[in-house]
């Protein structure tokens, strides 16, 4: 009798394996599909050249690999005692609070999700290229809902991200959609700041940063020389992804890139080029733009907009940083009006970032250089 239970409850144990394994691959398939689904664009597919072919709806990661940073822990500066004054930051202002993200900590994610005070805030950055941006990830068109984003793959000599709630495909420098539910759509930028931590506690002693154990640079992934910014280091995955043919300059050359308000012209300004340089008024695509680099890996960029094209601008401070204009506005790094008369409109910050060569002109081939 005993041999005989033994025996049918190992059948139904078998059973219960072979129906929970059939149930899993299911859901396997029909995620899957529900994915490529998703992500696929309405119409005609899109074209890719050779270097873009990986922009494919199925991304080539594993989505758990590279898991986003979602609200972040900060605390004020007085408790930062895990970071040192040498530690490179990206450093934003958002409705007047100022907020610091180390490189060490972004390494390990790509992608924060945060919000500021009550605003959203998309952060990317990719160890590889030297590419970071912010944007406020925030849609009319898409009921002023917050999107929220992880990486999809890779494209373009970076990799690429999606918005979970969508499953558009974004760029995650210039803000731009690739193909999706979305597209196209362009989220508002927000400009920032890389720079020392010590320099940028200087800048805004109110500061609060990212707190994480100093422990995450023991991380495989994200150690070495070659994160250094603007290090000479690209990895054949990238590579495969990369517009290499274009050698007008050396593919690690860190670069300011900007692009018109439309989107269809650009121009790269090399960071050795502004070196030393005064205020910059720079005419590109009928547009007038601003540009002062103010630290080792930082360039301010502003688009002006109707009678601001035709004033003179300086530098009248460096700490904190001050750009006045022949008509009484002053300005800080961010575009905020900070006088307290004369000129009270903000200065348009330009659709632009800092990144590598190559990285910038696998999104932009037809990119000039400025001269």
């Amino acid at each position: 009798m005993f041999r005989w239970i033994s025996s049918m409850w190992r059948t139904v144990a078998w059973l219960a394996l072979f129906g929970a394994l059939v149930v899993v691959g299911a859901c396997g398939s029909a995620s899957t599909e529900a994915d490529e689904g998703q992500v696929s664009t309405e119409g005609e597919d899109v074209q890719f050249s050779a270097w873009e072919k990986s922009l494919a709806l199925s991304s080539p990661f594993p989505r758990f690999i590279f898991l986003p940073l979602n609200n972040p822990g900060v605390v004020p500066v007085e408790l930062a005692n895990h970071m040192d004054d040498k530690d490179i930051v990206v450093g934003v202002v958002v409705n007047g609070k100022a907020r610091a993200y180390p490189l060490w900590i972004l390494v390990a994610y790509h992608v924060v999700n945060d919000t500021i005070g009550e605003a959203p805030v998309l952060l990317a950055y990719c160890e590889i290229c030297s590419g970071a941006s912010a944007f406020t990830p925030v849609l009319e068109r898409f009921e002023e809902r917050t999107l929220s984003f992880q990486i999809h793959g890779i494209a373009k000599g970076t990799f690429s991200i999606y918005d979970y709630q969508t499953q558009t495909v974004w760029s995650p420098f210039t803000g731009r959609t690739f193909e999706g539910k979305l597209h196209p759509s362009r989220m508002d930028r927000i400009p920032l700041v890389l720079e020392p931590w010590g320099d940028w506690v200087k800048r805004y002693p109110e500061t609060d940063v990212l707190f994480a154990s100093r422990k995450f640079e023991e991380r495989e992934h994200g150690r070495g020389e070659h994160n250094q910014v603007g290090a000479e280091y690209l990895p054949e995955g990238f590579k495969d992804v990369a517009n290499m043919d274009d050698t007008r300059l050396k593919a690690n050359v860190l670069v300011f890139g900007v692009t018109n308000l439309a989107g269809d012209q650009s121009i790269a300004f090399p960071l050795d080029d502004l070196e030393g340089k005064e205020v910059m008024k720079y005419e590109f695509a009928n547009e007038s733009y601003l540009l002062k680099k103010i630290s080792e890996f930082t360039v301010v960029a502003f688009r002006l907009q109707g009678d601001q094209e035709n004033r003179t601008y300086r530098q009248v401070s460096p700490s904190p940083f001050r750009l006045a204009d022949d008509q009484g506005g002053l300005w800080d790094e961010f575009g905020n009006a900070v006088n307290e008369t004369g000129e009270r409109r903000d200065l348009a910050p330009a659709d632009g970032y800092m990144t590598e060569w190559y990285e910038w002109v696998s999104g932009y081939p037809e990119s000039q250089i400025a001269d």
